[in-house]
């Protein structure tokens, strides 16, 4: 039996080239040149080579032999990046030039967002860059998306909004990351959901924090009554307990513990029968 090693050396031996494709003829620039010209009667002579320059470059990138996963996307990503070349020069041979937010505008919006997120009523990212830029670029603005987002994001860590939504668990590096990959009218209303949820678990902690202060002062009330209804049901006025107590040596605050009382009302009535 013949072993992979063995046959590659018989390979080698023979003249053949391992693992490589077969030779392709070179390029025919002149077949190609007729070809841009049927198809495009109308290009001048800059631009028909500049497409026959790119024709021969997707010729040469493409891989001979048998189809893989890689050299499908090499081909299509080529055709790609050619039309987006070809739109780019359309785009500037009428006068058009692509508008996308600066790292300061960015900033501006994603402040007056945190300024206003915890605000009842509450401008969309579309109104607010009306006020920013004005009302030809708010709207394709708003629905582009900004690398300029993140970092106005970490410059914002300290704004109060920021600080609220990460003590409540809504601004992690999940979180951020949710409203830094949307357009910036996605990233601002990412932000609202975000500060929503916050201010409402921030509400609830107040109200359970309330409840619990409230509880523990009925517990209070509840003891001393308890306090005094057993010193009642000893036949001992309170007054001699808290003489006695205080000839002991016992605190003001101890004798009220232990008699029902206030503390202001054991201290007036031993101070006045001292």
């Amino acid at each position: 039996m013949t072993t992979n090693l063995e046959r590659l050396h018989q390979q080698a031996e023979a003249g053949a080239e391992v693992g490589q494709p077969e030779e392709r003829p070179p390029f025919d620039r002149v077949a190609a040149l007729q070809q841009v010209i049927k198809e495009n009667p109308t290009l001048k002579g800059a631009e028909m080579e500049l497409r026959v320059n790119q024709m021969e470059a997707d010729y040469n990138r493409a891989v001979v032999g048998p189809a893989t996963a890689q050299s499908i996307v090499r081909r299509h990503m080529g055709k790609t990046q050619a039309q987006r070349r070809e739109m780019a020069k359309e785009l500037r041979a009428i006068g058009y030039r692509g508008r996308y937010a600066s790292a300061g505008e960015v900033l501006d919006l994603m402040t007056e967002a945190h300024d206003r997120a915890l605000d009842d009523t509450r401008p969309s990212a579309r109104a607010i860059l009306r006020q920013q830029v004005g009302e030809e670029d708010a709207p394709r603005l708003a629905t582009t998306k900004s690398r300029h987002l993140k970092s106005a994001m970490q410059k914002l860590a300290d704004h109060p909004t920021a600080r609220l939504m990460e003590a409540e668990g809504m601004r992690t590096a999940r979180d951020v990351s949710e409203i830094c990959k949307s357009s910036l009218a996605g990233g601002v209303a990412a932000l609202y959901q975000r500060a929503d949820v916050a201010r409402r678990l921030a509400g609830l902690t107040d109200t359970q924090a309330e409840q619990a202060r409230e509880i523990a002062a009925l517990k209070a009330r509840l003891a001393a009554l308890e306090t005094r209804q057993d010193v009642a049901e000893s036949g001992k006025h309170w007054h001699d307990v808290a003489k006695r107590m205080r000839s002991e040596g016992a605190t003001y605050g101890a004798i009220a513990k232990a008699t029902g009382q206030g503390r202001s009302a054991v201290s007036n009535y031993l101070l006045r029968n001292a």
